[in-house]
């Protein structure tokens, strides 16, 4: 396990002077990315997916906005809450701003020093390989005194079967956990999926994916970490993905990193019309069976 704590005294300066040039340059979000090939993602102000229209989506499938929309984060330290971005109460508790495309089509930058409870907020989001969605977050204490246990979490709804009728269900598996390749994953029966996975390196002591069965509210990192699900399945339901990170103590101006991507799949389209055939003759059986 190669994880490696990133801190820097002049990440302060930076994050304000980053913040500075982009209003300057820009005008606010949200920010529409694409990779041209499939690959679509629109990222709100406060740093999680956009309500409405595409939230993140491949190969014409959207994976997140369908009913209740669910996409969030939140920021614990010193054994309280400090910040909680919740797509559905449109929250942007960093009085984050996105700015984009910087340097590419594919990139996005939502940046912040100074808010949210004195803390920094700095995320980058990209499209790295088709159907590949990544996320960079640099936490900076400003608060002015040592931050301890620091958890970050992240999560969403995933409903990418709604979109071809097959409804809001996903088999939910939890793959790796603790480790550099910690991830979870949702599925649907027709084969598309979607895999929340750790990318990075740096910054956290502990990772634990987590499958929330009480959909779809933010979920307390602290608590995700201390429940620490093992591998394996979760069943079929309505459910959320999660992953926590455990950032231990960073003090004074101090930054940390973290990074995770959401990893799409849908299937081949004679798959799918494998599967709506097989369908209808079970449909036109069951049909016979009751006339008969």
């Amino acid at each position: 396990m190669k994880f490696e704590m990133k801190k820097s005294h002049i990440a302060k300066a930076v994050a304000l002077a980053l913040c500075g040039s982009f209003v300057t340059a820009a005008n606010a979000a949200p920010v529409f990315l694409s990779d041209g090939a499939g690959t679509a993602t629109t990222i709100a102000d406060a740093g999680y997916f956009q309500p409405g229209g595409i939230g993140l989506s491949y190969l014409g499938r959207e994976f997140v906005n369908w009913d209740t929309l669910a996409s969030n984060y939140t920021l614990e330290a010193n054994g309280g809450t400090v910040a909680v971005g919740n797509e559905v109460s449109l929250s942007n508790p960093f009085s984050s701003v996105t700015f984009g495309p910087i340097g590419g089509p594919i990139s996005v930058t939502t940046n912040l020093g100074g808010a949210g409870g004195g803390w920094g907020f700095l995320e980058t989001v990209s499209i790295t390989a088709p159907g590949h969605v990544s996320v960079m977050v640099q936490l900076t204490n400003l608060t002015g005194s040592v931050a301890t246990d620091v958890h970050w979490g992240v999560g969403f709804d995933p409903d990418q079967g709604r979109a071809v009728g097959l409804g809001n269900g996903t088999l939910n598996v939890i793959n790796a956990t603790g480790t550099s390749d910690s991830s979870v994953s949702a599925s649907t029966t027709d084969g598309a999926i979607i895999t929340l996975a750790n990318n990075t390196s740096a910054g956290a002591f502990d990772i634990r994916p987590y499958v929330d069965s009480f959909c779809c509210s933010p979920v307390s990192p602290g608590t995700m970490l201390a429940l620490a699900q093992p591998v394996g399945s979760y069943g079929f339901g309505d459910n959320s993905i999660n992953l926590a990170y455990n950032l231990g103590t960073i003090g004074i101006d101090e930054s940390v990193k973290i990074g995770y991507e959401y990893i799409m799949a849908v299937p081949e389209p004679e798959t799918y019309a494998m599967l709506l055939a097989g369908l209808g003759l079970i449909g036109f059986s069951a049909r016979r069976r009751i006339s008969a």
